[in-house]
């Protein structure tokens, strides 16, 4: 029997077509309905009809580095519409992990969409303020960051947001729900590695 390639060793149109999404991508024929439906495209590099091209094309850095995928809104009218049943939207978060699996994800909103996943697979539930540190943890952007402080300290005052996160009753759920490497939690904070005392009953008193 032979042996099946690892992600690194197939080609992108491959690991596209192994997706839930991309299955049907060789069945495109450009008829170009699902960019004539998408109500982003003014947004996008390339549009979906020429997405879907580049990657029968083969071609990886050309649509993993567009903004495409991240624009998405995920309105589904692009797959509602495609005489073919591609499930586009499907595809393009697929496109969007592969993306980030690869190291091609530097977009700002692509950056931010990596902060709310490992915050979420973090505690189980949004948590807005590890959202915002993380995302600015990445981008970098201070000069934005501190243009927030005076909102976000008025949103404090108001209780509008937590000090603490709220967990959920199975913390272990949230690993079963199949997320890629990439999205874990990179920083060590102490509400990390509290939730891992939590979770392996490593506490001061042995675990008693």
């Amino acid at each position: 029997m032979m042996a099946l390639h690892s992600p690194e060793e197939r080609s992108f149109l491959q690991q596209v077509l192994s997706t839930r999404g991309g299955q049907l991508v060789l069945q495109c024929y450009q008829c170009g309905t699902c960019s004539g439906s998408c109500p982003v495209i003014e947004e996008m590099d390339f549009g979906p009809r020429r997405i879907l091209h580049l990657i029968q094309q083969g071609r990886e850095t050309a649509v993993l580095s567009s903004a495409d995928m991240w624009r998405c809104v995920s309105c589904y009218s692009c797959a509602s519409r495609c005489p073919q049943g591609i499930e586009i939207t499907d595809l393009m978060e697929d496109l969007r992990r592969i993306a980030t699996e690869k190291g091609y994800a530097h977009d700002a909103e692509a950056e931010f969409g990596q902060a709310f996943v490992e915050t979420v697979q973090m505690h189980g539930r949004m948590y807005e303020p590890e959202v915002i540190g993380r995302y600015f943890a990445r981008v970098l952007d201070l000069k934005a960051l501190f243009s927030m402080l005076p909102l976000g300290v008025r949103i404090i005052l108001k209780g509008k947001l937590p000090f603490l996160p709220e967990g959920i009753e199975d913390p272990e759920e949230i690993e079963r729900m199949g997320l890629v490497e990439s999205v874990r939690p990179r920083f060590a904070t102490l509400l990390r590695f509290r939730t891992f005392q939590r979770r392996h009953g490593q506490h001061r008193d042995g675990g008693h």
